[in-house]
């Protein structure tokens, strides 16, 4: 068993409270400022019960709950669950505390690259809570998005802890291994920070010895953290009994029955990923003015990094390796893609975000060194930037509420649709409420077929496909919406059922929901067929 000292107790305690009184005012501007973007942004959301899709059947985790978890690698989140908040899905508390480690990463950041500027920490804090990914979480997967932002302060904790300390790349280790317990994809954010770290250091006029041994030592975190990850996984799944799911696209295994060409092609697939989705990222601004904000911003960040680069200061190798590392930026912001052998969605994509944060660092660094003389350049510069990225922000806002106002109309428009259905079921002669299995036949035509106006690009957001709040036609789905959202007692059909009456020829020759004879009794089974197509 180990112990430890009052000694090193109390030496520990003086730490923290040391490190809190010098960072006081910092911790409180970048809560502050976090939760200013974050209510603007997300309050909507955290203030309605707008269940769709995963969130049906993650409610309460009695469907793709913590077992489901275990078998995605995500092993840590049951252990959140049960000590921080219960598995039942609660938007607003679970809406404060993605906030408050949204806060801490933003903190974390500040730290990491030694920010002091109140703009540039406020710009930081919107650059990690105003964006798709945290969107898209929250507006259809909010039973995730607490457990998916400590993934994130964790991940950039070890960050931090590697270059606060000399043997910070063995403490990394472990919030690293943690945060990819929690979801994997935030391993992007841990690469993609050590990269631009590194990189600003030798634009700095580090020499490379010392970068080089630096990286060296975020390698052996990183690895050090997966091999950990790998043997709490074992440990979780003998101790549980349960096992990794394999073959799917969210499956841990898929890069390694995958032929070198394929990898590599992945690879080669996954940098145009990063830069299609900056340019063409879902925005309130029309899809011209997303191109040509991300064009300027590259010209800026392009100007600054070669201008640097062809000065004298910097010797050859650090030249070198600072091109070669910036080369790698998109590979570190898409891994996940990589390693699932092609699949990356917005909820995979939170280090895609990181680009305005190397946008904002380098306007600022580039004033703070003096690199452009003019101070009409150095300072046009700067603004350009700010201005650039509040853009991108601003957008994300209102993109933000449009998701959240459309899925609430979908929520209210599919329990006025699901409610006219009870009626007609329990017209139906036979059918006995709780008693009477029920099978759901297709998706409605109309949440396939309907695009509300205003709201045709968030379509494609992941989770926002369709109109219709229980976004797959699958048989826990229905039991979930029943369950949570109706409080009917129905029962629906076991899954064997709902198919074997899919390819029923009766079932085929009835007609849609609404028209006369779309819900109806067969071989003792209540059969509403909503649509001919399935999802």
């Amino acid at each position: 068993m180990v112990t430890v000292s009052k000694q090193n107790r109390w030496i520990a305690a003086d730490w923290f409270a040391d490190f809190f009184e010098r960072n006081r005012n910092g911790m409180f501007l970048c809560v502050i400022a976090t939760f200013a973007w974050g209510l603007v942004t997300h309050a909507y959301i955290f203030l309605h019960s707008s269940f769709s899709h995963d969130s049906l059947n993650e409610f309460n985790a009695a469907v793709f709950g913590n077992a489901w978890r275990i078998q995605l690698g995500r092993i840590f989140v049951p252990a959140y669950r049960l000590l921080v908040r219960e598995a039942i899905t609660l938007p607003w508390l679970i809406g404060v505390l993605s906030l408050l480690y949204i806060s801490a990463a933003v903190f974390l950041t500040v730290k990491l690259f030694g920010i002091r500027p109140r703009l540039l920490t406020a710009l930081i804090a919107g650059v990690y809570t105003a964006n798709i990914t945290v969107t898209a979480t929250a507006a259809t997967y909010i039973h995730d998005l607490d457990c998916n932002m400590l993934a994130l302060a964790l991940a950039v904790l070890a960050v931090y802890l590697w270059k606060r300390f000399d043997k910070g790349f063995l403490y990394g280790m472990l919030p690293l291994c943690v945060s990819m317990g929690l979801y994997q994809s935030y391993l992007s954010v841990a690469i993609t920070l050590v990269i631009l770290y590194l990189v600003l250091q030798l634009l700095d006029g580090h020499p490379f010895a010392e970068v080089f041994g630096k990286g060296l030592k975020s390698l052996g975190m990183i690895v050090g953290a997966g091999v950990l990850y790998y043997l709490a996984i074992q440990l979780v799944c003998r101790i549980t009994g349960l096992s990794l799911v394999s073959g799917t696209y969210n499956s841990m295994d898929s890069i390694l029955s995958r032929p070198v060409p394929e990898i590599l092609y992945t690879v080669v697939t996954g940098y145009i990923q990063v830069g299609y989705k900056l340019c063409t990222a879902v925005s309130a601004y029309p899809g011209g003015l997303v191109l040509a904000v991300h064009i300027v911003m590259v010209g800026i960040c392009g100007a600054v990094v070669l201008f640097r680069i062809v000065q004298r200061e910097i010797g050859v190798p650090e030249k070198l390796l600072a091109l070669l590392l910036l080369a790698l930026v998109p590979l570190g912001m898409n891994v996940t893609y990589i390693l699932t052998g092609g699949m990356s969605h917005d909820l995979m994509q939170f280090a895609f975000w990181l680009a305005y944060l190397f946008v904002l660092l380098i306007a600022w660094w580039a004033v703070d060194r003096k690199l452009l003389r003019k101070p009409v350049l150095q300072y046009g510069q700067r603004c350009a930037a700010v201005g650039l990225v509040f853009v991108v922000l601003w957008g994300n806002v209102q993109t933000a509420n449009a998701a959240y106002l459309k899925k609430d109309l979908e929520q209210q428009a599919s329990l006025s649709l699901l409610t006219r259905i009870v009626y007609r079921m329990e017209d139906c002669p036979g059918y006995v409420t709780g008693q009477t299995p029920v099978v759901f036949v297709g998706m409605p035509d109309a949440a396939l077929e309907n695009q509300v106006a205003g709201f045709e690009r968030l379509y494609e957001m992941v989770g926002n496909e369709i109109g219709y709040a229980l976004g797959v036609a699958g048989q826990s789905y229905y039991q979930a919406y029943f369950d949570n959202v109706l409080q009917n007692p129905a029962v629906m059909a076991d899954e064997g059922t709902w198919f074997r009456f899919r390819k029923d020829d009766r079932v085929a020759a009835m007609p849609c929901y609404p028209a006369e004879g779309s819900v109806g009794m067969l071989d003792g089974v209540m059969i509403v067929k909503l649509g001919e197509r399935f999802r």
